[in-house]
């Protein structure tokens, strides 16, 4: 398996989805870039669905015993041809721990940081300027 170009980080999905006034823009344009892609050539963890139907369930008034909206968001964020969806694992958790001290990152951001490196991803999609302090580049316009 090729490893990925780069790891899509919650904010993409959640300002697309949601539609969001400043930032809805250009992750819209990273969506199109993912969905031309070939299979693989982006990677998002499995924890970012579940982030995403939280924040979204959230922003619509919804909650997450809405079937409906989980489909949605899991049918909307799964169709994307050129993203792979993987697990997080529990090595993932354990080497998040280190991440959160080694680069000042909370435990969210820590978690899709190791799981980006052990994908091998080379850049992170996100506008989080967290990122910036990783071993990752960080791309978002």
């Amino acid at each position: 398996m090729v490893d990925p170009e780069g790891y899509i980080d919650i904010n993409i999905f959640v300002y697309w989805l949601g539609n969001h006034p400043t930032f809805g823009r250009a992750s819209y344009e990273w969506i199109k870039k993912i969905e031309e892609a070939p299979r693989g050539k982006y990677v998002t963890s499995a924890l970012t669905l579940y982030q995403t139907m939280v924040i979204i369930a959230g922003l619509t008034g919804k909650n997450l015993k809405d079937q409906e909206l989980i489909e949605e968001v899991v049918n909307s964020i799964e169709s994307l041809s050129g993203l792979r969806i993987i697990p997080l694992t529990m090595e993932d958790v354990t080497q998040a721990a280190k991440l959160m001290k080694e680069y000042s990152l909370d435990c969210e951001d820590a978690m899709h940081l190791a799981t980006a490196l052990r994908s091998r991803a080379k850049e992170i999609i996100s506008n989080d300027e967290d990122f910036n302090r990783t071993p990752l580049k960080r791309r978002f316009s």
